[in-house]
C-alpha cells in the first residue's frame, strides 16, 4: 500500500507540471481533494476490532468531461485491535480508483454519483498477518464552489467486500484545489456571463447583455423561429410563415417571380457536435437565410451538402455527413415551409474541408452544411 500511496501522489506532482501548460479548450485539468474519511471494515474482518474510525484520505482528480471524472482516492484510519495473539492499533490503508458523474451545476452546487474499485489492507503489526481485501463501492455526492479554484466537497457511499460478502459505510469530506486552466467538476463556471452554466449552455458565447432562456440560447418570443435580436416583426401570430427578418412574406406581385442567372453557394455556420446532427436553437438564424433567399427565388431549387471533419472512417463520416444534411433539410420543410420537392440532400464525408483537421477549432468549422442554390427551371 505504501508503494500505492507513492505512485499515486507521484501521478499527482506530474499532472500538476501537465496542469500548468493546459491549453483553452480542453476540459479540465487536474485537482486535489484532501479531507477527512469515515471508514469502516467489513465484519469478518472486524473480528477484535474496534468500530469504524476516521481517517485522512487525499483524491486526485482528472475530468475527462463536462460530466465526468475520474479519481484516485487513497485513504488511511487507525486500527484498534485485540486479537488473541495480543492487542495494539496499526493502520487500515486504502486505494481506490472512482468515476464521478456530475449530474447538474445550479448556484455553485455540482451533486454526483459516483462507483468505483480498489484493496483495502488492514494491519495488525506483528500479531498476525495483514489483510488485503478487494471491494466496490458506490454512491453520491456534492461539490460547493468557494472560489473558482477551490470547493467544498463531500460523498457517502455504501461499500461493498465480494470476499466477506459485507456492505459497510463510507464517507468522505474535505476541500478541493482545481489547477491550471479551469474545468471540469465543482469548476464548471459561465463562459459567456449569461446566468445559464457552461455544461447546460446550448448557445455559448452569446453577446454580453442578451436575453437567453433556461438553454442559454437567445430568446424567441413569438416562436415565428427568428430571435428577437434580429426579429423586426415581434408578435406575429403562432404559425405564420416568416421571412428572415421575422415578417410575414409580402403579398407576391403580378410581375414575373424573379430567376436566379447562377448557382449560388452559401455555407451554414452550423458547426455541429462532434459525432451529432442534432440542429441547435442557435443553428435557425444561418437556416433561415437559406429559407429566405429561396423564397426571394420561387422557381429556384436547393440541393443540402453536409460535411464532417476527418475523424472516424470514410464510411462512417459519409453516413453522418448525409444526417447533417438531412437535418437541415427537414427544418427548411417542417419549420420553413420549403416545399420538399425544392430541396435535395446528399453527403460530401470528410472530402471537403474547409479548414485544417489537426486542431479542435478546425474540425469544429469542417463540420458544417452547405446549400447549393439554383435555378430549377
Amino acid at each position: 500500500m505504501k508503494q500505492g500511496l507513492r505512485v499515486l501522489f507521484a501521478v499527482a506532482a506530474a499532472s500538476l507540471l501537465w496542469s500548468n501548460q493546459a491549453v483553452a479548450g480542453d476540459q479540465g485539468t487536474v485537482y486535489l481533494s484532501p479531507g477527512l474519511i469515515y471508514y469502516k471494515a467489513p465484519d469478518e474482518q472486524s473480528i477484535g476490532i474496534d468500530d469504524a474510525e476516521l481517517g485522512g484520505g487525499l483524491a486526485v482528480g482528472f475530468p475527462v468531461s463536462e460530466r465526468i471524472n475520474i479519481e484516485l482516492l487513497a485513504g488511511r484510519t487507525k486500527l484498534d485491535y485485540d486479537l488473541p495473539g495480543g492487542n495494539g492499533s496499526d493502520n487500515s490503508d486504502l486505494l481506490w480508483l472512482d468515476v464521478l458523474y456530475l449530474i447538474s451545476n445550479s448556484n455553485g452546487w455540482s451533486p454526483f454519483l459516483l462507483f468505483g474499485a480498489g484493496r483495502t489492507e488492514l494491519k495488525f503489526d506483528d500479531v498476525r498477518d495483514s489483510e488485503k481485501d478487494t471491494q466496490l463501492n458506490a454512491g453520491a455526492g456534492v461539490f460547493k464552489n468557494l472560489t473558482e479554484r477551490l470547493a467544498l466537497r463531500g460523498d457517502i457511499r455504501l461499500m461493498y467486500s465480494p470476499d466477506q460478502e459485507d456492505i459497510q459505510p463510507f464517507a468522505f469530506v474535505g476541500l478541493t484545489a482545481f489547477m491550471g486552466e479551469i474545468g471540469g467538476a465543482a469548476a464548471i463556471g459561465d463562459t459567456d456571463g449569461d446566468g445559464v452554466l457552461d455544461p447546460d449552455d446550448k448557445c455559448p458565447n452569446t453577446p454580453p447583455g442578451t436575453r437567453v432562456g433556461p438553454d442559454g440560447c437567445e430568446l424567441d418570443s413569438d416562436g415565428d423561429g427568428i430571435v428577437d435580436s434580429l426579429d423586426k416583426c415581434p408578435g406575429t401570430p403562432p404559425g405564420l410563415a416568416v421571412d428572415a427578418e421575422g415578417c410575414p412574406p409580402a403579398a407576391p406581385e403580378a410581375a414575373a417571380a424573379p430567376e436566379l442567372a447562377e448557382t449560388v453557394t452559401i455555407d451554414l455556420n452550423l458547426e455541429f457536435d462532434f459525432d451529432s446532427a442534432q440542429l441547435r436553437t442557435s443553428h435557425y438564424p444561418e437556416i433561415d437565410e437559406v429559407t429566405a433567399f429561396m423564397k426571394q427565388f420561387p422557381g429556384s431549387v436547393a440541393v443540402l451538402e453536409g460535411h464532417t471533419d476527418a475523424r472516424g472512417t470514410d464510411a462512417y463520416n459519409q453516413s453522418l455527413s448525409e444526417r447533417r444534411a438531412s437535418a437541415v433539410l427537414e427544418d427548411m420543410v417542417t419549420r420553413g415551409g420549403i416545399a420538399r420537392e425544392r430541396l435535395s440532400s446528399k453527403g460530401m464525408g470528410e472530402s471537403q474541408p474547409i479548414d485544417t483537421n489537426d486542431t479542435d477549432e478546425g474540425r469544429q468549422h469542417n463540420r458544417r452544411v452547405s446549400a447549393k442554390i439554383s435555378n430549377g427551371q
